[in-house]
């Protein structure tokens, strides 16, 4: 499966995500200002609440934002061979299932579909990618009580 494609697909399901998180702040935003949300009350705390709301989405978008321009500037490199590190594109097996992982430093928990193949991003902080980081092809992993995988491939 060619990387640059699937990182692409990233790349369009994050673009996706941060259009939401614009609109989310925008609306936050006009709530926080609108005339109807000003106080009439000392415990009427509506538009307080709406800014606080707005402040918080854009902070998340900030640094989505920033995600998204490092990963664009990203390349991934073969792994073939060599330890499972970032860039990494994982195919494992965990209590008979096969599931298919993209290691990358943001976009953690982002599915995308490639070749009739749904990836699931993984970063190395969440417990599948801490597992897997460092092991080679026929590698077993194991995280949380009891779930065991081994790796069935690495690009």
């Amino acid at each position: 499966m060619d990387k640059k494609v699937v990182l692409k697909a990233v790349l369009t399901a994050m673009e996706e995500e941060l259009r939401r998180q614009l609109k989310g702040q925008e609306m936050a935003a006009e709530g926080a200002t609108h005339a109807e949300a000003k106080a009439e009350t000392k415990w009427d705390t509506c538009g307080l609440e709406q800014s606080y709301l707005a402040r918080g989405l854009a902070r998340q978008f900030e640094k989505l934002a920033k995600e998204f321009e490092d990963l664009r500037a990203f390349r991934p490199e073969d792994f073939s061979g060599k330890p499972i590190g970032i860039g990494a594109l994982i195919e494992a097996e965990m209590e008979g299932f096969k599931d298919l992982f993209f290691l990358l430093d943001c976009g953690g928990g982002t599915e995308v579909r490639v070749d009739g193949r749904e990836i699931t991003v993984i970063t190395p902080e969440s417990p599948v990618g801490a597992a897997l980081v460092g092991k080679f092809v026929g590698d077993a992993y194991s995280f949380r009580a009891g779930m065991d995988g081994r790796v069935l491939s690495v690009e």
